[in-house]
């Protein structure tokens, strides 16, 4: 298959670029500059010159693809703007595809788009209520799918973490560097997590399942709390365990307003993508996520 993939570089896009790779398949990356690009060369995609601003020629050979995978955002103030306009080019230049033309389209949400549920699971069934700052996502949802040449498949997957990337490897470089890890608004929050190797099987599933209106959360453990992960990864680090609590206004001045949902607690289910997919995580103990990733960030 020839898989056309954004945010190739990024820490879920990366990952899915060589699930494919693996598998023999042609993967095409979208590539903001020469580093980018120089970057999924490495990986054995090919890569095309564009951006996401700029939703150019690019946005027509990506269609000519088997699969589109969006896997990539801004996380500037305007990335909801920025995928909108991506979203509306993506459907213009549909209009001219064939009525038989059905392309398979995994669009990456994240399991920010749910309600705080620290207690209860959230399955595929709840309600959305986003972080503000990742509303716009709904909007690019549901153009989406009125798009009848776009087989659409949602995922949200929880936290996402790989060999020294992620949440798990920043807060190991920030008792590393600082002395401490920074924990935003409580201790005790709770997040579902996912190896990003794991969650990369599941788009390879998802794609050849080829599902229309699929939605799809992905997270191998439902939760652990900001604690539980610091001092597992204290002990990897063989560092004694030191937490600084920081506010949500103190988090949104250092990385942006959408900062806040680190203090979003949550547990989060993915029986369907079981069920369903037969997905079964390699990475499914919060212990051996830790260990993969502090491994590497040493």
């Amino acid at each position: 298959m020839r898989i056309f993939v954004t945010g190739g570089t990024g820490l879920v896009g990366s990952a899915i670029v060589k699930a494919f790779l693996k598998r023999g398949d042609e993967v095409t990356t979208l590539a903001r500059s020469d580093r980018s690009a120089d970057i999924q060369k490495g990986l054995g995609a090919t890569p095309v010159r564009g951006s996401l601003t700029d939703p150019g020629d690019w946005v027509s050979l990506a269609l000519e693809h088997d699969a589109f995978i969006h896997a990539a955002a801004t996380f500037d103030n305007d990335m909801g703007s920025v995928d909108h306009n991506l979203v509306r080019a993506l459907l213009e230049i549909a209009k001219s595809l064939p009525e038989e033309r059905q392309i398979p389209f995994l669009y990456t949400g994240g399991c920010w788009l749910y309600p705080e549920e620290p207690v209860i699971p959230i399955s595929e069934r709840h309600m959305l209520d986003p972080v503000p700052e990742f509303e716009w996502m709904l909007d690019s949802i549901e153009q989406l799918s009125t798009c009848p040449n776009f087989l659409l498949t949602v995922i949200h997957p929880g936290l996402v973490i790989d060999k020294g990337r992620g949440f798990i490897a920043d807060y190991a470089r920030g008792l590393k560097e600082d002395g401490e890890i920074t924990i935003v608004g409580a201790t005790d929050t709770h997040f579902p997590f996912v190896h990003a190797d794991d969650l990369a099987q599941l788009y390879v599933s998802a794609v050849d399942n080829r599902g229309d209106g699929l939605l799809l959360n992905a997270s191998a453990i439902k939760s652990a709390t900001a604690e539980e992960v610091g001092k597992l990864v204290a002990q990897a680090c063989g560092l004694p365990y030191q937490a600084r609590v920081i506010s949500i206004e103190e988090a949104q001045v250092k990385h942006g307003n959408w900062a806040s949902a680190y203090a979003r607690s949550q547990r989060m289910s993915s029986d369907r993508a079981h069920n369903q997919l037969g997905w079964s995580p390699r990475f499914d103990t919060i212990e051996a996520m830790v260990e993969d990733s502090v491994k590497s960030d040493s």
